[in-house]
């Protein structure tokens, strides 16, 4: 049996599609997919896993109120706004790896997939809507593969 464990990372092509909003219901209503322009997305999970575990960690002794004995507390770091924004921005850039068929509503060029560009993108509602729905995709696949290899 072969393997390729670096297929892992290297994310999974969605078909674009337009969505739209209800606006008496809330619900997304999608429309086709369409020809020629997809997105190449992996999860973020692992991202902002790795964030998290590498924030600054604040260490704080506290008097515990039955045992009067100093205990100590561990957090992590408050992040500013900026970091927050910051931190979404790498996010974003780690998790859309390419796409076709976007193009420059002026030029008629393609749109480049640079950090400036998926930052751009995920600006806008159908974009961030579809975007959220591949991800949410993804952790399916991964759900359904777990418990495909519990059974077995």
């Amino acid at each position: 049996m072969f393997i390729n464990l670096s297929a892992i990372s290297e994310g999974e092509w969605f078909p674009f599609r337009m969505s739209t909003v209800n606006p008496d219901t809330g619900e997304t209503i999608w429309g086709e997919e369409m020809p020629g322009v997809r997105v190449k997305i992996k999860s973020w999970k692992k991202f902002f896993e790795n964030s998290f575990l590498s924030r600054e960690q604040i260490a704080e002794w506290k008097v515990h109120p039955k045992t009067h004995q100093n205990q100590k507390h561990v957090n992590q770091k408050q992040m500013t706004p900026k970091e927050i924004i910051a931190q979404k921005e790498d996010g974003i850039d780690y998790a859309i790896l390419e796409w076709e068929g976007f193009k420059d509503k002026k030029t008629k060029k393609d749109i480049e997939c640079n950090r400036e560009n998926k930052i751009a993108m995920m600006s806008l509602d159908f974009f961030d809507r579809f975007f959220s729905d591949a991800q949410l995709s993804i952790d399916r696949k991964k759900i359904e593969e777990a418990e495909e290899k519990e059974k077995n």
